[in-house]
């Protein structure tokens, strides 16, 4: 990568009071405006649906020209509320969230001029330089200057470029510069794949944490029911290049069927997958990219969108949207993405078995938490048992791979509420998404107090999900309405002694003015030293470890299995639900992060000398909740 510097030619920057104005190389001329001139100068933001690629590419060199500057930007739609912030657009072009798409074949030589036409500000920018690379290179514009960038495209991969203000790192670019940000693809030779690039944004609300109603997450520049929705046919085969610009972590999920990651990147260096990962949801930090296909099975419309609360409920205190459930937003805001499906079923076809009916009543608990209730989940008509003694979380269920269900979910809640069965495939009206689930005609409806949904299924494959809320209200989810599901193969049947689930989760709403979220392990917070959480292993034999992370908003959180202080080993078998194969059943280091809405399955033969805790740790270092692992004859 080389860079030259150029001087701009006659240039404005807008001010708040002012606009000065350079007549050349030496004269200034500054001239006083009201603040009025200065909001109605600011050019309007496009959001861009990365389908075009931006410059001139011709005998193997791109050209391509970049504009920085301020705007207006309506992530949430023309009704929607107008944020002011700094974007790319070519020159000649619209702003555009995110940049222009750099899109080219691997070998081709790219030549990029940037301009700052920011007021007062020097920009730098990261990430056009040649790839593979093992750290980020800074172009450094001043304001009203310009700088040429020339550089080849190497490997094949997904990667982006960004810029920043004020030398704010990436995680920091949460405010005016945080949409600095664009892809850039290389492809294969010869190779232009049919894919989709979906560009994840966040904007933070200056001076606050970032939580619901002080947020905007996009993708591709707008913010759910904003978003695009995409069409596709059952048995279409679908790419999609996920990337996330934002300055936080996301754990990105797909409703109702699987997809497999086939390569990552840390915007530097790509790595193709040596065996795909089967999953539902994907945990993408700052930075970082991954590929994704998958495979439409069932008609109907599907969501795919960030688990963590915050960000699939984006302004949601402010609108209330716990109130607006059954409009085709489905009550969600933010970083979401809608799927519809058309054509015949391709999934397989379940035995004509009689189906597995039972009920499930939601019940609510007044005052638990100060003056907010608390809520649970009461099992009937089949038979259950609980991770802990603890008011959280809810039954186990344990159901059979191939055999039909029937669920009956009463709401016994004072408000409106919906479950979703969290990796199960299944058909879109049962999936749980109230005012968007199913299909023309015949809608998922919120289960309103006092009323009975019955939700119907076979599960498809043996492994661990989970079951919880999916009503956007937000204490429902960490007030208890949240529990593991296990499917077993025929035959089958779930043996405590060898088989456990540790369960992430919340007990209770986050209180206010306290320093920490309520988080629990099957219930059991953190307790005063000298009287750990014990959880008994059989020694000799294969026990299993389910490990769910389904807090309302902690992606980052590890689970590390020690003998002491030392780290011992672990044998993965499955993740969401789906069992690795041989080939991936490798023993390793037992530490593994779980996202939120990540489920890991693992495999330990303990001896009966070793003193076993399993640890929860944040994604900073810091100790949340650890037990005892009690290994027994």
């Amino acid at each position: 990568m080389y860079v030259a510097t150029r001087a701009a030619g006659p240039r404005r920057i807008d001010k708040e009071i002012g606009v000065t104005i350079r007549l050349g190389a030496a004269f200034l001329i500054f001239i006083n405006l009201p603040a009025m001139t200065f909001a109605q100068s600011i050019a309007p933001i496009s959001a861009n649906d990365n389908r075009r690629p931006a410059g001139m590419l011709a005998s193997n060199v791109l050209t391509l020209d970049v504009v920085a500057e301020r705007g207006q930007w309506r992530p949430e739609g023309a009704n929607g509320g107008t944020l002011s912030v700094y974007a790319f657009r070519e020159e000649g072009g619209s702003l555009l969230i995110p940049g222009p798409l750099i899109r080219v074949p691997t070998g081709t030589e790219i030549h990029v001029s940037i301009r700052n036409a920011l007021p007062d500000t020097s920009l730098e920018v990261f990430g056009l330089q040649d790839r593979p690379a093992t750290r980020a290179q800074a172009v450094v514009v001043p304001p009203g200057e310009k700088r040429d960038v020339v550089f080849r495209a190497g490997a094949p991969g997904t990667y982006h470029y960004w810029a920043a203000t004020g030398g704010h790192a990436f995680g920091a670019r949460t405010d005016v510069d945080s949409q600095l940000s664009g892809a850039l693809v290389v492809d294969p030779p010869g190779v232009r794949p049919d894919d989709r690039i979906m560009v994840i944004g966040l904007w933070v609300k200056p001076g606050t944490n970032g939580d619901a109603g002080n947020n905007i997450g996009a993708i591709n520049g707008t913010s759910w029911p904003a978003t695009d929705v995409l069409n596709y046919r059952t048995g279409e085969s679908v790419r999609w290049r996920i990337i996330n610009l934002s300055s936080d972590n996301h754990a990105m999920h797909l409703h109702g069927m699987f997809f497999d990651v086939v390569s990552t990147s840390n915007g530097l260096t790509s790595q193709l997958l040596n065996r795909p990962l089967t999953e539902v949801t994907h945990a993408v930090p700052p930075g970082s990219t991954f590929d994704m296909n998958w495979q439409p099975e069932r008609a109907g419309n599907w969501l795919f969108h960030c688990h963590m609360t915050v960000h699939m409920m984006g302004d949601a205190v402010a609108h209330n949207m716990a109130d607006h459930i059954d409009e085709p937003s489905g009550g969600m805001a933010g970083i979401v993405v809608g799927i519809r499906v058309t054509g015949t079923s391709i999934a397989k076809t379940s035995a004509s078995a009689a189906p597995r009916r039972f009920t499930l009543r939601l019940r609510e608990d007044p005052n638990r938490y100060g003056t907010k209730p608390g809520y649970r989940v009461d099992a009937e008509g089949i038979q259950t048992s609980t991770v802990s003694d603890a008011r959280v979380p809810g039954p186990i269920i344990v159901l059979q791979r191939g055999e039909p269900v029937e669920v009956n979910l009463v709401n016994e809640l004072h408000a409106p509420t919906a479950i979703h069965w969290h990796g199960i495939e299944l058909e879109s009206y049962y999936d749980g998404v109230p005012g968007w689930g199913g299909t023309p005609g015949s809608t998922t409806p919120s289960i309103k107090p006092g009323q009975t949904f019955t939700a119907k299924f076979t599960p498809s494959r043996a492994g661990t999900f989970i079951y919880h809320e999916h009503s956007a209200d937000d204490d429902q989810l960490a007030g208890g309405l949240y529990g593991p599901l296990i499917v077993l193969e025929p035959g089958q049947r779930f043996d405590p002694t060898t088989d456990h689930i540790f369960i992430a989760g919340h007990d209770g709403p986050e209180f206010e003015g306290q320093p920490r979220e309520p988080v629990v392990v099957n219930g059991k917070a953190a307790v005063p030293a000298g009287t750990p959480v014990n959880f008994p292993l059989r020694a000799g034999v294969p026990n299993r470890l389910r490990l769910i992370n389904i807090t309302p908003g902690l992606p980052a959180l590890t689970f590390v299995l020690t003998d002491g202080f030392n780290t011992v080993a672990w044998t993965p078998v499955g993740k969401d639900g789906a069992e690795l194969p041989a080939a991936a059943r490798v023993i390793r280091e037992a530490r593994q992060l779980v996202a939120v809405g990540e489920t890991y399955d693992f495999e330990i033969t303990p001896k009966a000398d070793e003193r076993l805790w399993l640890n929860l740790v944040r994604g900073n270092g810091e100790w949340v909740v650890q037990m005892r692992l009690v290994v027994r004859p």
